[in-house]
């Protein structure tokens, strides 16, 4: 597939879209650019957060998103309508001002809201792809964005779903290779808990193997949301939280090279790392700001319409990646040659194949599993049993592989017959395969 279809008139983009919780981000990458931008919501200004938050007004059916909402709310002439996210995942009605709403339609009109935004910098007919990243991407989440992006109608083909680990590497991908010749530490904070993203590289292998471990410490939680109006008491926070980064810190570079470390987070925007800062920087490059995971949405979904060749050099093997490539051995020309069923580093929810295969005279089908990191290469067999007995190459079977998890692959194999010859059988075979 082409990347961006080609006009000599208008300029094409991607789109990143970070979904979170308490706010939302959305950033752009246009064909003609090397970097994407994020949408600032106050021109000429770095204001990249958009509260994740509607707002109804009383008694009216008028509608309100983000900082204006807030403002609604705040004037108390609108009901407070948030946590969009979690009710929609837990799929219950929400009652607003007397009435139940559906959890999913109000996700769904915020999505829009937001999305309205763009029509500052370009229409959605412009666009070619657009990658939604949430902090936690799995089955049930992608259930729920299928869903807003059914009841939209975007005029785009091209939609995905990624986690911020994903997104993570997809920037990563984008910087000086210097910042990745070791371990890169991302540190999501906004005076809760604090998400930590650990990203390894394994340059022993070919492709460098990547990893990402998320983790959480609660050691810089401030009750209030934030620091103290108090003078004395925010100075006490301020000391308090510089200690417990730099005592996390030490600890977490410990017996280790780490390349590079990403501030995320509305919680280091305040000057309060004096020491910490000094040690993170003493041998790594340290970067802040708060839009690294929608520009790496915007990034994958260039990668994802028309790869750039850069992610040849790595594989993400992260929570959501199958970590094995998935292939059997079959004749071609007379020779016995590998066909993919599956390629390791991908999302194990974007996966699925099919195809037809004549059997020889076997009675099974040979499954290999070529682990990327942990384990051996081996074989597992699925027996037909009860096929019919027929002369070889007489037997046609339609395949169909997929997979329910990380370290799950599914595979359906039905008795197709062979033309006029031989009646299928209606008979099938299904087996999990962990990997």
């Amino acid at each position: 597939m082409a990347f961006f279809r080609e006009s000599k008139t208008a300029r094409r983009y991607v789109l990143g879209y970070d979904l979170g919780e308490e706010v939302s981000q959305i950033s752009f990458l246009a064909s003609d650019s090397d970097l994407p931008e994020t949408l600032s919501v106050l021109a000429g200004a770095e204001a990249y957060n958009i509260p994740t938050v509607l707002a109804k007004r009383k008694d009216v059916n008028q509608w309100f998103y983000g900082k204006e909402a807030l403002s609604k709310i705040e004037a108390g002439t609108a009901v407070r309508v948030d946590d969009l996210i979690e009710n929609a995942r837990k799929g219950k009605r929400v009652n607003i001002d007397g009435t139940g709403y559906d959890p999913v339609s109000l996700l769904s009109l915020f999505v829009k809201r937001t999305l309205s935004l763009l029509s500052m910098e370009m229409s959605m007919d412009m666009v070619d792809a657009i990658a939604f990243t949430t902090r936690n991407m799995d089955s049930v989440m992608i259930e729920v964005l299928s869903e807003v992006t059914g009841a939209l109608s975007l005029p785009v083909k091209n939609v995905f779903y990624q986690s911020y680990e994903d997104s993570l590497y997809h920037y990563m991908l984008y910087q000086p290779e210097d910042l990745l010749s070791h371990s890169v530490i991302a540190c999501d904070y906004s005076f809760g808990e604090m998400v930590v993203y650990d990203m390894k590289l394994n340059h022993r292998t070919k492709p460098i193997v990547v990893t990402i471990d998320k983790s959480t410490y609660d050691g810089m939680a401030l009750s209030e949301g934030g620091f103290s109006e108090n003078t004395n008491e925010r100075a006490a926070q301020v000391t308090r939280l510089d200690s417990k980064f730099l005592e996390f810190s030490e600890k977490t570079m410990e017996g280790r090279i780490v390349s590079s470390v990403f501030l995320l987070g509305d919680g280091f925007r305040e000057q309060w790392m004096q020491k910490s800062l000094e040690f993170l920087c003493r041998t790594r490059r340290v970067f802040q700001g708060n839009n690294l995971f929608s520009k790496g949405a915007s990034i994958a979904a260039r990668e994802k319409v028309g790869p750039s060749g850069r992610m040849d050099k790595y594989v993400l093997l992260d929570g959501g990646k199958l970590k094995s490539n998935v292939g059997m051995m079959v004749k071609k020309q007379g020779q016995q040659v590998y066909h993919a069923l599956l390629d390791a580093g991908e999302n194990w929810y974007d996966v699925s194949t099919g195809f037809d295969l004549i059997l020889d005279d076997e009675n099974g089908i040979d499954i290999m599993i070529t682990p990327l990191t942990e384990g051996e290469k081996h074989v597992h067999r699925i027996e037909l049993e009860g096929l019919p007995t027929r002369p070889p190459r007489t037997t046609r079977l339609r395949m169909k592989v997929a997979m329910t998890a990380a370290n799950k692959v599914n595979i359906h194999v039905e008795d197709m017959g062979f033309g006029e010859l031989f009646e299928n059988s209606g008979m099938f075979w299904d087996e999990v395969i962990p990997v």
